[in-house]
């Protein structure tokens, strides 16, 4: 009987052979009889119509099945920077993960930039190479990317040894293997000091001491094989349940992660969760983050040996499903919100498309699509603007342009066009304004009337609401209705969303008889834009802390190309042969930097950004 639940991540860059790796674990598990085929798109977790076309990971699923008396939820997620979001998601939920990377592609710029928030995030990380199999794999040449580019604190758990025959022998190490042994006596002052006195270390000491360093994100245990060819994985699994550790509850009360929504053929809403503490049961009342009222909980389910099956109760650690509930959204708690390592933040969409029916008499159509899509993924966020009409969306890239087409086609019959893709920007007014729209005056259509102050605040501080109008004046539901229209102009600005602003409500006209709050949620955001065009407004950019890998040799174009994206260079220096530079550089001159950059470097350059700050448009004079 399993007493113990892991939740796991599979996480890789982009054909690292992940989703095979998961069907081999659900294989060795007794799950399934036979293991399915991305080529053929049979396999369990990739079950959307077009990942089996694409061959590729683009919706987190969950799966569980059983290592020994361990109940491991596993999360397999997409490897592509586009997908990003569903990558930060399933890691909150998350107690360890393993990182495949690839024996014969080796370290890339995706491995990189998840490896540096796993860090970020002291997550227990366990590195797979996979592909030891396939033609051109160099276990050794990984191994030494891995030191050089991920962290030196790896620990080999396998004597790997390359055959005449160009494949590799796979032998998991004991305790009587001094090499694996002083790999772990080195990395603890306590066994180091009692080694060199000549003492034994027994193999509990050390067994505790390499499981408390991976549970604290300070170890990285390294295994080897093939996925493909059933090479290595039954040591994996072992070093899944032995390593990765539980988290253990903070309290009593119940606190779960809404980590995915997914809507099913019948349309039904279908939301996962992870428990951190407290228990869920059939029929239990509960909290929902924004939800006005307790919910019930109806149709609770869980996973359990590869399928979905009906729950009485979810427990600590454990993953469950409730339909049909619209108060629950994805990336919000059940309970009590809940912090701690696993609330770390990849990136934000930079990008902004506009989308439009291909046939005009689709656009409802496309709205309530595209409505569905951004409760699975709130980091989309579609809106309409107010000025032009318009139905914009955040996104991350091409790819995933190429992904919502497709899906919008295919899963709602709705055929989309995708244009004008730009760089997300912000707006600030330039200095403090006053405006005003009376009740009765000319062109006023809404019967209220608002008066607000406006003012830039210093960068980062992020928008302020206030109000100076007594509530025995206006009553809450009204003064509501001017905060949700404030909230909604700054949003959309004049041409961007306003950042770092101060907005006081100072005045109002009223009618007890005619006046309703829909007229002065309809009136705020004309009077907040025009306190904008009063003020004056600047124009701010995206501006992302960077760091280039290149090799040696090519120094003098990389420098060339650096200078012509208007980036700073803050540090230059050489990790063995290759070339390290960091600094900063504006978002909108870097962002297809990274393709270029593979061409100039054979491949071998990566290129990482993280956001810094938005800072004022180069084109107004202060880049």
């Amino acid at each position: 009987m399993e007493n113990r639940i892991l939740n796991l991540g599979i996480l890789a860059h982009v054909d690292a052979g992940k989703t095979t790796l998961t069907e081999s674990l659900l294989y060795h598990s007794g799950i399934i009889k036979s293991r399915g085929s991305v080529d053929r798109g049979t396999t369990i977790t990739d079950s959307l119509e077009l990942e089996q076309k694409r061959g590729m990971t683009i919706k987190a699923s969950t799966v569980s099945f059983p290592i020994g008396d361990v109940k491991i939820n596993l999360i397999d997620t997409p490897g592509h920077v586009d997908f990003i979001g569903e990558v930060e998601r399933s890691l909150r939920a998350l107690d360890g993960v393993v990182l495949v990377i690839s024996a014969r592609e080796g370290v890339q710029p995706q491995t990189r930039i998840l490896f540096h928030q796993l860090k970020k995030m002291k997550m227990p990380v366990i590195l797979f190479i996979n592909k030891t199999d396939r033609v051109g794999a160099d276990y050794e040449a990984v191994l030494a990317q891995i030191r050089t580019q991920l962290s030196t604190r790896i620990i080999q758990m396998q004597e790997v040894k390359r055959t005449p025959q160009q494949d590799y022998t796979i032998r998991e190490y004991d305790w009587a293997d001094t090499v694996y042994t002083e790999q772990i006596i080195m990395c603890s002052e306590k066994l180091l000091e009692k080694y060199l006195d000549g003492q034994k270390v027994e193999a509990e000491e050390l067994e505790a001491c390499l499981r408390f360093r991976v549970g604290k994100g300070r170890q990285y245990p390294v295994y080897a094989g093939s996925a493909l060819k059933d090479l290595g994985i039954e040591q994996l699994m072992r070093g899944i349940v032995r390593w990765l550790p539980v988290r253990k509850p903070e309290s009593s009360r119940l606190s779960a992660y809404i980590y995915k929504v997914e809507h099913d053929e019948c349309g039904h809403k279908k939301v996962f969760f992870r428990v951190f503490s407290g228990t869920i049961s059939q029929k239990d009342r509960v909290s929902a983050a924004g939800a006005v009222q307790e919910i019930t909980i109806n149709n609770l389910m869980t996973v359990s040996r590869g399928r979905q099956i009906p729950a009485v109760k979810v427990g600590v650690n454990d993953i469950g499903i409730l339909t049909d509930i619209p108060a629950l959204d994805c990336g919000g708690f059940i309970g009590e919100a809940c912090g701690g390592k696993n609330m770390g933040r990849l990136m934000e969409p930079m990008l902004c498309v506009n989308v439009a029916p291909a046939e005009t008499g689709d656009r409802y159509r496309l709205l309530d699509a595209l409505n569905v899509l951004t409760e699975e993924d709130p980091l989309l966020k579609v809106r309409v603007s107010e000025q032009t009409g318009e139905i914009l969306m955040d996104l991350f890239g091409k790819l995933q342009i190429e992904i919502l087409r497709d899906t919008l086609a295919e899963r709602f019959g709705v055929k989309a066009e995708f244009s004008g893709m730009k760089t997300i920007c912000r707006e600030k007014p330039v200095s403090a304004a006053c405006a005003e729209i009376r009740m009765g005056e000319k062109r006023n259509l809404h019967r209220a009337g608002i008066g607000i102050r406006m003012e830039p605040l210093e960068a980062g501080e992020g928008n302020r609401y206030e109000t100076q109008v007594s509530f025995g004046f206006i009553e809450k539901s009204f003064q509501n209705a001017v905060r949700e229209g404030v909230w909604k102009a700054l949003e959309e600005g004049l041409e961007y969303a306003v950042a770092d602003t101060r907005i006081v409500f100072v005045d109002a006209d009223y009618d007890s008889v005619t006046s309703t709050p829909a007229d002065y949620r309809r009136l705020a955001p004309l009077v907040v834009r025009k306190a904008l065009r009063q003020a004056g407004v600047i124009k701010l950019e995206p501006v992302m802390s960077y760091r280039l890998f290149a090799p040696s040799g090519c120094e003098k174009r990389l420098m060339g190309r650096l200078a012509n994206m208007q980036a700073s260079i803050d540090d230059v220096g050489y990790n063995g042969d290759e070339l390290e530079v960091s600094g900063q550089v504006p978002f909108d001159t870097a962002k297809e930097f990274q393709v270029e950059l593979k061409s100039m470097t054979g491949g071998m350059g990566i290129f990482e950004m993280e956001f810094l700050e938005y800072r004022r448009c180069r084109q107004e004079g202060n880049g």
